[in-house]
């Protein structure tokens, strides 16, 4: 599930436009939360929400900007940011994200993970995808640590930030999605 998530939460291109444009994303999320504890069952109505809210609309261009609008710091103020450290440490200086975000790499270059150049540590879409890598190798005392250290410090507040947003409806819907998934999974794993 938690690639799905990771694909589902970056820009709406390349495969992330071909897994939400084609229904995949609810079609394998759907097979997915059914193979989970009951205790997921609940997030079946709030994916086909979800689906309801992206046929809405009429092209990717259409989903692109949204995205663009919500997430990129530099073009909107203020908008929502997909970054931990933003979320985190708003007024941090650039020297204690640096050393954050050093960090997080080194976490995941301790389990063989190196990141592309693109790709930001402490983006929503990275973190999830590092936790599709934990559930793949069944380690649950780092899932667990992962979660505390790091996803629920941040995803629920920024789920929170988007209660009252309707612009879109789909993202601020995948953000609260994401939110009580990790909810979920942190409350079965521990």
């Amino acid at each position: 599930m938690y690639k799905y998530l990771s694909l589902a939460i970056d820009y709406p291109t390349g495969q992330t436009a071909d897994l939400l444009g084609s229904g995949m994303f609810f079609t394998e999320s759907a097979v997915q939360l059914k193979a989970l504890p009951s205790a997921y069952q609940d997030l079946a109505d709030s994916l086909f929400m979800l689906k309801e809210k992206l046929a809405a609309f009429e092209n990717l261009e259409d989903l692109q900007v949204v995205y663009t609008t919500l997430f990129d710091l530099a073009v909107n103020k203020p908008s929502y940011s997909l970054y931990e450290s933003v979320n985190i440490m708003p007024t941090a200086k650039a020297e204690k994200i640096a050393v954050f975000l050093a960090d997080l790499e080194t976490l995941y270059g301790s389990q063989g993970i190196i990141l592309s150049d693109r790709d930001m540590p402490d983006h929503l879409a990275t973190e999830l995808e590092f936790m599709h890598f934990l559930c793949s190798q069944k380690n649950i005392e780092q899932q667990i640590h992962f979660l505390n250290a790091h996803l629920m410090n941040w995803v629920p507040l920024l789920a929170q930030q988007f209660s009252n947003q309707t612009r879109g409806n789909f993202y601020p819907l995948l953000i609260t999605f994401i939110a009580q998934f990790l909810d979920i999974d942190h409350r079965e794993l521990v």
